[in-house]
């Protein structure tokens, strides 16, 4: 009986530490995030399935785009106290996918930037994005808040500085590339609005095309981190 029962044992306690080592968490990236109260401890399964971006990567996404915010403490987007022109600009990104995507290295341009080689904001290694989470870079400042749970980053090289469109001047292009410089998302804001004072949302989220944010959710003129209505994704 004691030897039918120290197996028994034996077998669950085997059985328990296998599900509690599949349960393991998409890699952390607290260590690099600038806000300190912004941990990820979204728990996954997929953590073995984590994938680098590349040109074949379906799933990450960029959402929104604000490179003209508003006039007063409504363009303070980035949540500091204060608003600035450049530094409350930001892009937000959605891994829209059902992996774990390794965005470390990757690289943010404006035209010029991307002209003379160097990125306005390059992501630090180990940056890993779990799904349904959002990535937010902003031109500069300090970000203050949640924003949905999101990886939260300030341009690392030099401000956003996207350049707003208009029919006498070209308007700016942003583009994202792989740590080899491939690249791999553009936007372009040249035929977009010269001054919107808000930011430029897909609508749904995710799936649809770029219209001005307040026309989707009216008062409201940028949401970094959540849906249009301020939901999580």
């Amino acid at each position: 009986m004691k030897s039918k029962l120290h197996h028994k044992i034996f077998f669950w306690f085997f059985l328990i530490s296998v599900i509690y080592t599949a349960n393991i968490s998409c890699a952390k990236t607290n260590d690099v995030q600038p806000i300190e109260n912004n941990i990820d401890t979204t728990s996954t399964t997929i953590a073995n399935d984590t994938v680098y971006i590349n040109s074949t990567t379906s799933g990450f996404i960029l959402n929104e785009v604000l490179y003209d915010p508003p006039s007063g403490l409504a363009g303070d987007a980035n949540n500091d106290g204060t608003r600035d022109p450049n530094q409350d600009e930001f892009v937000e990104f959605i891994n829209n996918s059902s992996s774990c995507i390794d965005i470390s290295g990757c690289k943010i341009y404006d035209r010029s930037n991307l002209t003379s080689g160097i990125p306005n904001h390059q992501f630090p290694n180990n940056t890993f994005v779990n799904p349904n989470q959002p990535v937010i870079v902003f031109g500069g400042g300090t970000a203050v808040g949640q924003f949905g749970g999101g990886l939260v980053f300030i341009s690392s090289n030099v401000v956003m500085n996207l350049n707003n469109g208009s029919s006498n001047s070209a308007g700016d292009l942003m583009t994202f590339t792989d740590s080899l410089g491939n690249i791999l998302i553009e936007f372009d804001i040249d035929p977009l609005s010269n001054s919107p004072d808000e930011s430029y949302t897909r609508s749904p989220d995710i799936t649809g095309d770029f219209v001005q944010h307040n026309s989707v959710n009216p008062g409201t003129l940028f949401s970094p981190g959540t849906k249009t209505d301020g939901s999580n994704f």
